[in-house]
């Protein structure tokens, strides 16, 4: 079952020039009748926490049906679309967002998660007086932060959306079932107007690797193949990169002399890992394209005489803040599997 029914590059001009697209009837008849069966029969048995954003219902894990390979569909159109890279491309987020009757008709707008970098909205079920407006023009500055609610909470009163937006320029997409809109989720504001009884199935998109909900098929099996090859006392051929799953990392100080007492990380969803000053630095150099060993012989890390490398990455990655591959990172999307170079991919 195909997902879309238009053709990227008929659009790839327009969302070049404008960060935006509006798509009429790009989702494929079968595949949103199958979206609608989902909601209909499974909305309910996989909601999820709505992540602060006023006025929305629910959110539901949307769940693919069959198994055909939808990601390799979804990321060959959206990367001939956006311009992503594809070698490197992750699907962040399959949320279906449901409001129900007493929904705010005109809420404050927001912007998406960090790892949102292209957002794109599929139209299930949009009332006639339902409209998404989005604000593709000014203040697109990127949320750094892996909910809307963090970055609200991070602006001063006379930079809140509610403020600084009543003068920007808007986009109003009257769309309607079986459309499709893709723009910049994580530095659009963007808001639905009269959303009331209003169904979308959204897929966040990016191409730096980052997955904090976990919710590309293969971020689990990368952390499953990452736990297995710890097992071996030989790692230093393997390539570090950051966990898909690493929020944001913070440094803790005590008032006395403002001592650092902590470096922690956090994976969303899950408890936070304390970090040693040298792990810490380990971790800020890691790039994808260097295996561990080369990490042991980097200037860097031989100027800091406290600093194991190896066993810095090992820590880590046992900790789930590092994922082990066995090659550098964007060579091959499907090379996840570390147990060794003649494993299965």
């Amino acid at each position: 079952m195909q997902v879309f029914a238009f053709e990227p590059a008929d659009y790839r001009d327009a969302f070049e020039r404008q960060g935006w697209v509006h798509i009429p009837g790009g989702i494929t008849p079968e595949f949103l009748g199958a979206v609608r069966r989902f909601i209909s029969g499974s909305f309910d048995d996989t909601r999820i926490a709505s992540r602060s954003i006023p006025g929305k219902k629910e959110q539901s894990l949307f769940e693919f049906p069959g198994s055909g390979d939808y990601e390799r569909e979804l990321f060959d159109v959206i990367c001939a679309l956006t311009g992503l890279e594809r070698a490197t491309m992750t699907l962040s987020e399959r949320h279906i967002n449901g409001y129900d009757s007493q929904a705010n008709p005109d809420p404050v707008p927001h912007k998406d998660r960090y790892a949102s970098q292209i957002s794109v909205g599929l139209s299930i079920e949009i009332p006639a007086a339902s409209q998404l407006v989005l604000y593709p023009y000014d203040h697109l500055e990127l949320n750094p932060f892996n909910t809307a609610t963090e970055l609200y909470e991070s602006l001063a009163a006379d930079e809140k959306p509610e403020i600084v937006m009543r003068s920007a320029r808007q986009v109003v997409i009257d769309d309607q079932p079986g459309d499709i809109v893709a723009f910049h989720g994580n530095k659009t504001w963007h808001l639905r107007r009269n959303s009331a009884n209003s169904y979308n199935l959204y897929l966040k998109f990016n191409d730096f690797d980052c997955d904090p909900l976990g919710e590309d098929s293969k971020t689990p099996l990368r952390r499953e193949a990452t736990l297995s090859a710890l097992e071996r006392d030989d790692i230093g051929s393997l390539y570090p990169v950051l966990s898909r799953r690493l929020d944001s990392v913070a440094q803790v100080h005590a008032r006395h002399e403002w001592m650092e007492t902590s470096v922690r990380a956090k994976l969303w969803g899950l408890d936070e890992v304390s970090l040693t000053p040298s792990q810490f630095r380990v971790l800020q150099s890691l790039t994808g394209d260097r295996d561990v060993d080369s990490l042991s012989d980097d200037a860097l890390v031989a100027a800091q005489r406290d600093m194991d490398a190896v066993a810095a990455v090992r820590s880590m990655a046992q900790a789930g803040v590092v994922d082990l591959l066995t090659a550098p990172l964007g060579v091959d999307p499907q090379l996840v599997d570390t147990r060794g170079a003649d494993a299965p991919a």
